[in-house]
């Protein structure tokens, strides 16, 4: 088989990515792709389908949702403070000064859009981590990654003109079972595919053997937004037929009855609108006005609220306004439990592909393998002031140490952003503290 062959499975995964990022990109990508996602009505030719196309909606959720999920993860720094020779991964993730945040933003988007991604270690002048998207990667097994990248050929005779050409990077294993990379290119006319390159890379000098290759997740999982992209792509189709039929019923039609002739038997122009008057002869002639009474729209006008609906329950909040008045901390916490659910997984395939990645990166920079954690408090829930009352009359009685009392309120985010307990408690040695809410006081005054 050649150097392209796909998995089994690689193109309904495809479909299901591309789906998701054709609605995550909007309207114009959607509509760009025609009856892919909207169907050709019957009798339709291609003036008629194209003003068809044009009518339809599609409610913006996939991608704002998307920008929600990862401002609730990315919403405080991660724990991540790497020393020594890996110090760089700070600024520095793909060698393209690609800084560690804005690299845990693409793992989390691909999650979100693709449901998987890949992530290969190489060495250049330091180890840095290159992104594979699902798409890219089209053919695993035990003994080999297949990842399909581009290249481009200048023409020779106009330095304006440039083709850009498919390639394969096999990662794979040599007779010796030494991990090496081979470069795929097809060759003119039928010649097909053939090795162009061979690398083998090593670790300081030692070969590897293995794949330093890491999957964020399993390359059949779905995109973790793909329920919202269905429910969007009907939306779309029902909007669609909605304003298709309003475009045909909004209106009026006038109709007249009789004969309209004048005294010589010739056509009678008749004028319509303020201002003016007909004279008939006939005096069985009547004007009606023809005008849509149906509940057909009205049923679509349900569904899509039903979508839209729909679409803010499986994520899009933005989608619906906010309920009137300020929430206790706890609704809050109790309304977002599903959210926060798919925030913990995502979390923790964050975490999980990071930890892989370091512990290469690491080994081949000759260092120690830093922590890191991704942020877990996804909900902006600061302490309301009864809560805080609470609190505080439980520290004024012994019931709390002041640690545990300042790290509550450090989880409540009512302290300074970068004050830890522990630096609060030594703001505190220094200048004292006067949380016995003015009963001292009030005492001394009544003496």
């Amino acid at each position: 088989m050649p150097i392209n062959t796909r998995y089994n499975g690689y193109d309904l995964a495809i479909e299901k990515a591309a789906r998701v990022r054709d609605f995550a990109d909007g309207e114009f990508t959607v509509k760009a792709k025609k009856d892919k996602y909207l169907p050709i009505l019957s009798g339709q030719n291609s003036g008629d389908y194209d003003a068809y196309l044009a009518r339809g909606f599609i409610v913006p959720a996939v991608e704002p949702t998307a920008l929600a999920i990862s401002g609730a993860i990315m919403r405080k720094p991660p724990e991540f403070e790497p020393t020594g020779n890996l110090s760089y991964l700070v600024d520095d993730m793909d060698g393209h000064n690609t800084s560690c945040n804005k690299f845990v933003e693409d793992i989390i988007k691909e999650l979100l859009y693709a449901g998987s991604a890949g992530y290969l270690v190489e060495f250049e002048d330091k180890a840095v981590v290159k992104q594979y998207t699902k798409e890219n990667i089209i053919n695993v097994s035990a003994d080999y990654i297949v990842l399909a990248q581009e290249y481009v050929i200048q023409n020779d005779k106009d330095r304006y003109e440039q083709e850009t050409k498919t390639e394969y990077l096999e990662l794979t294993f040599d007779d010796d079972g030494r991990y090496i990379q081979n470069l795929w290119r097809e060759g003119k006319g039928n010649e097909g595919f053939a090795i162009v390159d061979t690398q083998t890379p090593t670790n300081r000098g030692e070969a590897l053997y293995s794949i330093p290759f890491v999957f964020s997740d399993v390359l059949d999982a779905d995109p973790t937004l793909l329920h919202l992209a269905n429910v969007n792509l009907d939306q779309y189709r029902m909007s669609t037929d909605q304003r298709h039929g309003l475009h045909w019923t909004a209106l009026p039609t006038f109709l007249l009855f009789g004969d309209l002739r004048d005294e010589n038997g010739n056509k009678k122009q008749i004028k319509v609108g303020a201002g003016c008057a007909n004279h008939i002869e006939d005096v069985d002639a009547r004007a009606e006005l023809l005008e849509f009474s149906g509940a057909g729209l009205g049923a679509l006008k349900d569904v899509i609220n039903d979508n839209v609906q729909t679409m803010a329950s499986i994520g899009a909040k933005m989608l619906l306004g906010g309920s009137n008045g300020v929430k206790a901390a706890e609704t809050a916490r109790i309304e977002a439990s599903s959210e926060t659910a798919t925030l913990s997984t995502l979390a923790n395939s964050i975490d999980s592909t990071m930890k892989a990645l370091l512990e290469i990166l690491a080994q081949w920079q000759g260092a120690t393998v830093p922590e890191y954690k991704v942020n877990r408090d996804f909900i902006d829930t600061n302490l309301d002031s009864q809560t805080l009352l609470a609190y505080l009359q439980v520290y004024q009685s012994g019931g709390m140490s002041l640690d545990s009392f300042l790290s509550l309120l450090v989880k409540g985010e009512l302290l300074p952003k970068n004050i830890s307990a522990e630096d609060e408690a030594d703001r505190i040695g220094t200048t004292g503290n006067d949380f016995d809410l003015g009963e001292d006081d009030e005492e001394d005054s009544q003496l």
